[in-house]
């Protein structure tokens, strides 16, 4: 297994210098800029996450400015992402670290709204250079398949400091990604151009997890629902009613669902953003 995740690692790092994607956010290590894109991206195409990325690192160059604009401008700005929730706990984010820094909160990034361990670790290792493993996706596909094992995460927890030793962990996770977004694919692999190919397993799970359909969910309604609050301030359920055309009990297991995320608060029959 030594052997094998040398080789690995070796074959991943030459073929990154030669097909890394450029992206903006790549060439900073301001903690600020990678939090924004890691949030901004996730459940999100990357090509469409750095757009989005350009228009709010340009209006929020750092976590004072977003503390202390508004949830309703981030909601706004967030529009066409989906999982509005994740533009609230950034929000929520931003006032945190305007107070205290991420210095403070170094290396326990986890503390952060929304902050888990992947997260945590690519804002470790792309900031700060900490020798840690981002495990997405991506990386659990290719070890999966490379290595013919079930589970990558027990074999990151027996492997990780052979994969992390003696390289720039940035440059590594950074290989995950566009290998597993290019060459290992979730689907219509390239197995024919793949430098990995004479020494990969090619043990291919099949995946039981089902794709659920956007249009008609109640994840659709709630982000009309949102959408409708940033034009209006305000709104009734009735109304709702009326300019959704859905029915009232979908419309209420929307409402309580965005009230439990923090999104907005109703008083009797009015729904509104909550401010701050």
């Amino acid at each position: 297994m030594e052997t094998k995740t040398k080789q690995l690692k070796k074959s991943l790092l030459n073929w990154y210098k030669n097909n890394k994607r450029s992206f903006s956010w790549r060439n900073t290590n301001n903690p600020w800029n990678i939090l924004l894109i890691e949030i901004i991206s996730q459940q999100t195409q990357i090509n469409r996450a750095t757009t989005y990325y350009q228009k709010f690192i340009e209006k929020f160059p750092n976590p004072e400015s977003m503390s202390k604009s508004s949830l309703k401008t981030i909601l706004k700005m967030w529009s066409g992402l989906g999982y509005n929730n994740r533009a609230k706990r950034l929000y929520e984010s931003s006032k945190i670290l305007s107070e205290i820094g991420f210095e403070k909160i170094y290396p326990n990034f986890e503390l952060l709204p929304g902050v888990g361990q992947y997260t945590k670790n690519a804002i470790l290792s792309f900031a700060y250079g900490d020798k840690v493993l981002a495990v997405d996706t991506n990386l659990e596909r290719i070890i999966t398949r490379y290595f013919g094992v079930d589970s990558a995460k027990d074999y990151v927890r027996r492997y990780s400091n052979l994969l992390l030793e003696d390289i720039n962990s940035k440059d590594l996770n950074q290989a995950f990604m566009d290998f597993g977004s290019s060459i290992c694919t979730s689907s219509n692999t390239k197995c024919d151009i793949c430098p990995l190919e004479k020494s990969c397993k090619k043990y291919f799970l099949n995946s039981k997890n089902s794709i659920k359909k956007f249009k008609g969910s109640n994840r659709e309604l709630r982000g009309r629902i949102i959408k409708l609050l940033i034009e209006e301030n305000q709104i009734t359920i009735n109304e709702l009613e009326k300019k959704t055309r859905e029915d009232a009990s979908k419309i209420i297991t929307a409402i309580n669902g965005l009230e439990n995320d923090g999104l907005l608060k109703r008083k009797n029959n009015i729904i509104e953003i909550i401010s701050n």
